[in-house]
């Protein structure tokens, strides 16, 4: 953290660059953090992620109406692997994002909305 320069954070608040990526967007720029395309998932899937601190990070899966869960469970063995799954999950990790995660962290238990692609949750759907 911190090593990110000044004029980056300038253009992604500005709604510039994505605020994942940092790849520019297309005008109209609009001030807030936002997404590229890519980034933003268009076309995925969106899953519940439940995580909890029991012996590793336990992690289960919910469909979008958050009642159904996904047959597959993950352990994690440090929160650097939840933040690592997150992002590869598209879940966006800007500063709002990051301290939603890091706050959930210190409580030991926590959940966000991901934004699967159709093969990571082809993935997830599998026994």
């Amino acid at each position: 953290m911190g090593s990110e320069r000044a004029s980056s954070v300038r253009q992604r608040y500005a709604g510039k660059v994505c605020c994942n990526c940092g790849r520019s967007l297309l005008p109209p720029h609009r001030r807030g953090e936002r997404l590229c395309q890519d980034c933003a998932g268009v076309g995925g899937k969106r899953v519940f992620l439940q995580f909890r601190f029991m012996h590793g990070w336990f992690s289960e899966f919910y469909e979008e109406d958050g009642k159904t869960a996904l047959p597959r469970t993950v352990l994690l063995a440090d929160e650097k692997k939840l933040f690592e799954m997150l992002k590869r999950g598209g879940y966006t990790l800007n500063i709002a994002g990051r301290h939603e995660i890091e706050e959930a962290v210190r409580k030991k238990s926590g959940g966000v909305w991901l934004d699967l692609t159709g093969e990571q949750y082809a993935k997830l759907s599998k026994p």
